[in-house]
């Protein structure tokens, strides 16, 4: 399976989450031409990663490998972050992962282009800090 992350800006909350869906799978899609007014659309939508602070919380819970900014956690999963979002590939249960991203940002929206699948990360995930 196929996830992709994007920390989404508070004035989206309370919208529609198929239209959100809907906008970023267009924008996934887009064709090399209309990146500029994509990347407007972007801009207003959603903030950029930190790559740097999800790559520290990772390098103290994950024993990685890291080849053209793509990590590979045990053997089996994938990461790729980049500053407009974080891609993860796997075939096991995410939870343990997605938490990181929990404690980096509360605001992520999740998607998964394939199956047509999306959720808020703060609605599937419950930390405990203690």
């Amino acid at each position: 399976m196929k996830y992709y992350l994007f920390v989404i800006k508070k004035e989206f909350y309370k919208k529609n989450d198929q239209y959100l869906y809907s906008m970023l799978e267009n924008l996934k899609y887009m064709k090399r031409e209309n990146y500029n007014y994509g990347f407007g659309i972007y801009h207003n939508v959603c903030y950029f990663f930190n790559d740097s602070i999800i790559k520290n919380y990772l390098e103290k819970k994950y024993d990685m490998k890291c080849v053209d900014n793509i990590y590979t956690i045990d053997g089996d999963t994938t990461l790729k972050i980049t500053k407009s979002y974080a891609c993860i590939t796997t075939t096991r249960h995410l939870r343990e992962l997605l938490c990181i991203f929990y404690i980096y940002h509360k605001d992520i929206f999740v998607c998964n282009f394939e199956t047509k699948e999306y959720f808020w990360l703060k609605e599937k995930i419950t930390y405990n800090y203690s």
